[in-house]
């Protein structure tokens, strides 16, 4: 099936979390009407695709570390390396919303038509 991946704008983390606890965790895109403005974007995971994208743009060399990220949800604290400890556990069963570093941001929105 491949990862499904929504991008989207939104004011702050707590405008996030709050639209997914309406919705039960689901994607504040596929909302009635959408919650925020963005797109679909299958098999366009932050650390790989999305950073050699950001990496392509700028012109530098691609690192694992590249695309900073912050999780707003689950809000729950994050497992450990272990992973978690049980099979329900949001962290285990997602969904998962990460806050983009504005680096990210700045890139993308800087490239021009």
């Amino acid at each position: 099936m491949g990862d499904l991946t929504d991008c989207f704008r939104a004011p702050n983390a707590a405008a996030v979390v709050q639209s997914l606890k309406k919705t039960d965790g689901g994607s504040p895109l596929h909302a009635e009407p959408p919650v925020f403005d963005g797109v679909d974007a299958k098999r366009v995971d932050p650390v790989v695709v999305l950073g050699q994208l950001v990496t392509a743009i700028r012109r530098t060399e691609w690192r694992v570390d590249l695309v900073e990220q912050t999780a707003v949800w689950p809000t729950s604290r994050e497992p450990g390396p272990d992973g978690p400890e049980f099979d329900d556990d949001p962290w285990a069963t997602g969904p998962w919303v990460s806050e983009l570093h504005p680096l990210v941001r700045d890139t993308l929105a800087g490239v021009r038509d």
